[in-house]
């Protein structure tokens, strides 16, 4: 039920490395068991963050429930982000969502 897409102007060496620490991350920092974890990678998009197209991501973050201490999550996402594909927190946005049971689908229902 957590879900991460990662969007970024960088090219992306290993997406299986990245794709598993990401989940990681993700399952350690929601408190959530990682076989609800998902995690897209988007690489190499035209994006410019402050005029500028330097190294820069956006993190689409959604769950059931977000964590109480989201500073913990956002510190979390940028440090995987920073060790894993080079991009500095301070040119890192992230979205985070709070969905609704009812308006999440999986295995022919909703939660």
């Amino acid at each position: 039920m957590p879900y991460l897409n990662i969007v970024t102007n960088q090219p992306i060496t290993d997406e299986t490395t990245l794709l598993k620490v990401a989940s990681k991350t993700v399952a350690q920092a929601s408190g959530k068991p990682e076989s609800y974890v998902m995690v897209a990678v988007e690489s190499k998009t035209a994006m410019s963050f402050g005029g500028s197209t330097e190294p820069t991501a956006i993190l689409d973050y959604r769950s059931l429930g977000l964590p109480s201490d989201r500073k913990a999550l956002s510190d979390a996402l940028c440090s995987m982000i920073e060790e894993q594909i080079g991009v500095s927190g301070s040119r890192v946005y992230i979205s985070m969502t709070d969905s609704e049971r009812q308006n999440w689908g999986w295995d022919h229902s909703t939660f």
